[in-house]
């Protein structure tokens, strides 16, 4: 490794560490810093390289655990450096197709003479074309990445499901007694503590994870446009409408939700964490197949901003909406079909 990588590792790794600590703070612009914390790191992995970026993770969790304690800095590693680092890794992987060669020119003997001999040999070769790794699997990596920090989180809590639900209803009362209860909806008279923890340990901490794996995406999104902008991206940045396609395997973590949500404790909370992060993949591939159906209508400025703030609005029907058209894409390939008609319509 170069003295240059190495050097723009451990800046890298030192500013993602600042990131991290502005969450003592307490303040909104220092809880927004602190979930860009993995930027610096995506950064340098993308327009460096991968060593870039490992060193990064290593000098970062290291200024973590020095400043604060190491068992943060094991956390700031497996729950922000690593997962970035390995979705920039993966995003730069390439798969060459077969080299394409035009035929040889075969030229009688006789005639030789009044050909020059590098037009008669000359093979000329077309560079073969780099497939990268689909956005859909690097998608389904962050989905994975995210249900396996979700639930390690959980854990820590407690490593058996009624310790971490004790856990976690602790919390509930100790924010209940801090105010809370003056909410409508959430006061002792109207929803008992113990059915609240239930409801955030079993459901709503689990669904978190979709919001991380969005997280994730978009960072890693962030961080090319900013590399491609000083043209060190070795790939091509990708049409996210159009790219943008979930395998069928998707479906299997839906299945397996289904298949483990009867089962209490960590079996549904596996479940719940499956839900949310596949829901998810598909409701951004719906939006995706909405860009991209609405390209040809005029009103497409109008209609994507009130379906934006609709999502902003009413969040979570919004979502199943999209998610519920991301599923019906998958199953008749409508991105497919109407870029196929845009494109026998400009050559007719």
């Amino acid at each position: 490794m170069k003295r240059g990588d190495i050097l723009i590792g451990v800046g890298a790794g030192l500013v993602s560490a600042v990131l991290f600590a502005t969450v003592i703070r307490g303040s909104l612009a220092g809880i927004l810093l602190f979930y860009l914390t993995p930027l610096p790191i995506a950064i340098v992995s993308l327009g460096w390289n991968h060593r870039s970026g490992l060193v990064a993770s290593g000098v970062g969790a290291l200024a973590v655990g020095l400043i604060f304690n190491p068992l943060l800095g094991l956390m700031f590693a497996l729950a922000f450096a690593l997962p970035l680092w390995w979705l920039s890794f993966l995003a730069l992987l390439a798969r060459h197709g077969a080299q394409v060669s035009l035929p040889r020119v075969s030229l009688p003997q006789d005639s030789l003479a009044n050909v020059a001999a590098p037009n008669v040999s000359a093979s000329p070769a077309v560079p073969p074309t780099p497939h990268w790794y689909p956005l859909g699997m690097l998608a389904i990596w962050a989905a994975g990445l995210s249900v396996a920090l979700t639930l390690g989180g959980a854990m820590l809590l407690g490593p058996d499901y009624e310790t971490f639900r004790a856990a976690v209803q602790e919390m509930v009362e100790i924010a209940l007694k801090s105010g809370m209860d003056e909410l409508p909806g959430l006061g002792a008279e109207t929803l008992p503590a113990e059915r609240i923890a239930s409801l955030v340990a079993s459901v709503f901490l689990p669904l978190t994870a979709g919001g991380s794996t969005l997280l994730s995406l978009v960072i890693l999104l962030v961080a090319a446009k900013i590399v491609s902008l000083s043209g060190r991206l070795p790939r091509p940045l990708p049409s996210i409408a159009r790219d943008f396609v979930l395998p069928r395997s998707a479906l299997i973590g839906l299945v397996a939700s289904f298949v483990l949500a009867p089962f209490p404790g960590w079996p549904r909370f596996v479940a719940f964490a499956l839900v949310g992060t596949i829901g998810m993949l598909l409701a951004m591939q719906g939006l995706a197949t909405a860009h991209v159906l609405l390209a040809r209508i005029p009103a497409r400025p109008f209609i994507l901003g009130v379906a934006y703030a609709m999502i902003v609005i009413v969040f979570p029907w919004v979502l199943m909406g999209l998610a519920i058209f991301g599923l019906v894409e998958m199953a008749l390939a409508l991105r497919a079909r109407s870029l196929a008609h845009a494109a026998s319509r400009k050559l007719n």
